[in-house]
């Protein structure tokens, strides 16, 4: 197999996987916000409110903040603070970028053992209306915080085609 049908190969496996986390991050928007509503429309067309939309609510809003940041969301586009990098010529951004990358993925690489540990913990809880254990509720986190570490390590070693290595 040559190397650009290899790549070219690759490129449509990553579209596939952001297409499909892009539908679970849609579909997880649905969920809440199909909760929201039907709390209301309990609420006030019934007059009887439903403890498990609320909840389910919570959770589904967790689940796509925490979704939509390792899966969705592309590092150009998270909050960054960046009025020294640009100072530099392109050559010390690239560096000054692999740097704040590997300090990033290194802080969610350092809590994955732990985050795991305080998952598995929490398995013993479980959420006071739908009663799901708590340690799958939050599971979200322990993949978001794996994806953040594997998405800083891939920017580092393939910077964006393009831009700037710094957006």
């Amino acid at each position: 197999m040559s190397a650009s049908t290899r790549s070219s190969s690759e490129a449509g496996i990553a579209a596939r996987l952001a297409r499909a986390a892009d539908v679970v991050g849609a579909a997880l928007f649905a969920v809440l916000f199909l909760a929201l509503v039907v709390q209301v429309v309990r609420r006030f067309a019934f007059g009887s409110p439903a403890a498990w939309t609320e909840e389910l609510a919570t959770i589904a809003f967790v689940w796509v903040i925490f979704w939509g940041t390792a899966f969705s969301v592309p590092l150009a586009a998270q909050v960054a603070v960046d009025f020294v990098v640009p100072r530099f010529a392109p050559a010390a951004q690239r560096v000054l970028y692999a740097l704040g990358l590997a300090t990033l993925g290194g802080c969610f690489l350092w809590a994955l053992p732990g985050t795991a540990d305080y998952l598995h913990f929490m398995l013993r809880e479980r959420t006071p209306v739908l009663e799901l254990p708590f340690g799958i509720v939050y599971s979200v986190f322990l993949a978001a915080a794996l994806m953040v570490v594997l998405r800083c390590l891939a920017a580092i070693f393939r910077p964006p085609r393009g831009r700037p290595a710094a957006d």
